[in-house]
């Protein structure tokens, strides 16, 4: 079974699913789910996560909507506001009356610090681990000792998305790099292998970033790693079918690494419960 473990959605139809942008932007294209499950079936995955996109913030409708028509094919990863007193609340709603697989908290929005103080992101936290609940990052190498202190406060599985987001053309030896390497250790921490050219100096298929990816599923170990496309931000400049073949044919995985990283670790997190 291939799972992809990261994945985002949307429509242009804002009356119904209205935009409440936390990131920036908002898309001018669509990608509905049915246009991800094209490439899905095309290229033989049989489930993914969806991920909540910025451009809708705190609302997950569509997500959820998308969840509900395709249960067989989908886990939900939704936002709340971490930082907000109704966090936590909205966090326990979704898990009750959506059984949402997971919750991400976009961590590259503020300084490290500004999560460290406040009270509510770790009502949030503690929530989580209360619902067994596991907790994606999208972080920049400047979270790296949050990470670790998070990690050790809370007993709740987190999701490093994108390798930590690594300065571009890092190399495996970088102090940076090294100190996520060095949180191996903490059993709890699992790393995303995707986002690619997020990190390259390269185009497609970014081969000067191959080390780090290496780097991190020799470390972690491939039971705590797991592919994620990036859909549907990965056709934008490669291909979603082309991406899963190099994890499957050019990353030196064996046999039992690729089960775990193209599905054994996505389900072990969102799937069983």
């Amino acid at each position: 079974m291939i799972l992809d473990s990261h994945v985002h959605v949307w429509v242009q139809n804002p009356e119904q699913y209205p935009w409440q942008p936390i990131g920036g932007y908002i898309p001018e294209n669509e990608a509905s789910v049915e246009m991800l499950l094209a490439v899905m079936d095309a290229a033989g995955v049989d489930g993914a996560v969806l991920v909540q996109p910025t451009p809708y913030g705190w609302d997950n409708s569509y997500l959820l909507d998308s969840a509900k028509r395709y249960p067989d094919r989908f886990a939900c990863v939704c936002l709340v506001d971490p930082l907000a007193e109704e966090g936590a609340d909205a966090l326990r709603n979704l898990v009750e009356n959506y059984r949402i697989a997971g919750v991400r908290i976009n961590w590259n929005t503020h300084p490290a610090h500004i999560w460290q103080a406040s009270i509510n992101h770790h009502a949030v936290w503690e929530t989580a681990s209360g619902l067994g609940l596991p907790i994606c990052l999208q972080l920049v190498p400047e979270h790296i000792g949050l990470l670790s202190d998070m990690a050790s406060e809370y007993a709740v599985r987190i999701v490093v998305d994108h390798l930590g987001r690594p300065v571009k053309a890092a190399q495996p030896s970088d102090p940076q790099f090294m100190k996520l390497l060095g949180l191996a250790g903490k059993e709890n921490i699992h790393v995303k292998l995707s986002g690619l050219n997020y990190y390259s100096a390269q185009a497609a298929p970014y081969r000067d970033v191959w080390p780090l990816v290496e780097a991190v599923y020799r470390q972690f170990g491939a039971q705590r790693c797991m592919w994620g496309s990036d859909f549907p931000f990965v056709q934008d400049h490669w291909s979603y079918s082309e991406f899963l073949s190099a994890v499957k044919n050019e990353w030196h995985l064996n046999a039992e690494q690729l089960d775990w990283v193209l599905g054994g670790t996505a389900k072990m997190l969102w799937w069983q419960k």
